[in-house]
């Protein structure tokens, strides 16, 4: 993971890390809030294409509101860093401190797609009948892009889809939506906010990237909510914190 941010509210403190996933890191980040007596109220974390982004809740141990101390909050800042880069010094970590509350699978979305998690590996295996059916063409008389997606219905898909779109700064003239059946069919005439069309076949070949990275970063096997599942897990780290002996004890 290559970024940490911060943001305020009255009763929590939202921390946000995009990047690079690998095993083990989530349980790092936990160790060091806990080091931190930082509690977890709540997170989700999604992972794709080797990326992973977690909008984590948190509050003051000892106060069980937001953090205020700016000095804690440069700490924890500092030390989730550290962990971010590991052993990967070649990816430098990115710190940022804004205050505000944001709607969190929208800044999940967001978080990804400034991580560029759409682009695919030349190494990865795809499987066609798995991703999303997606094309764009220009109706030039109109002087509109119609972008047609098929893919298997599922809770807040249209949510994805059109948060990808204003992300990419299109605007939405019309929609045809057809969710009958295990399928859904979504149709949209768009432009970008400059009042073009689709000019050439790369920002085409993106759109469908993008679009197909929203649809499919939901559904992940790692995507979690973490309620209850980051209790114990803080739980846990605690617990091996005390129970594994110290290096004088070895």
């Amino acid at each position: 993971m290559r970024s940490v941010g911060v943001k305020q509210s009255t009763d929590h403190t939202s921390i946000e890390l995009t990047g690079s996933d690998r095993p083990g890191l989530l349980s790092e980040v936990s160790a060091v809030l806990t080091h931190l007596k930082c509690n977890v109220v709540n997170a989700e974390v999604w992972t794709h294409n080797m990326r992973a982004a977690a909008v984590m809740q948190v509050t003051d141990e000892e106060t069980g509101s937001a953090i205020t101390d700016p000095e804690k909050l440069s700490r924890i800042q500092e030390l989730l860093c550290n962990v971010l880069k590991g052993s990967n010094k070649s990816r430098g970590a990115r710190t940022d401190v804004s205050h505000g509350v944001t709607h969190t699978e929208r800044r999940l979305h967001q978080m990804m797609f400034a991580d560029r998690d759409y682009e695919r590996g030349s190494n990865e295996e795809l499987d066609e009948k798995q991703r999303p059916n997606v094309s764009v063409v220009n109706w030039y008389e109109k002087d509109y892009s119609i972008v047609t997606i098929t893919s298997k219905d599922r809770p807040k898909l249209l949510f994805d889809t059109v948060c990808t779109l204003t992300d990419m700064e299109y605007v939405v003239f019309h929609a045809n939506i057809d969710a009958e059946g295990p399928e859904a069919h979504q149709e949209y005439y768009i432009k970008h906010i400059d009042g073009s069309p689709v000019k050439s076949e790369a920002e085409r070949q993106r759109i469908i990237q993008c679009l197909e990275a929203a649809i499919e970063r939901r559904v992940s096997e790692s995507y979690a909510p973490w309620t209850e599942w980051g209790y114990y897990l803080m739980l846990l780290v605690s617990f091996e914190k005390i129970a594994s002996p110290s290096p004088e004890q070895k």
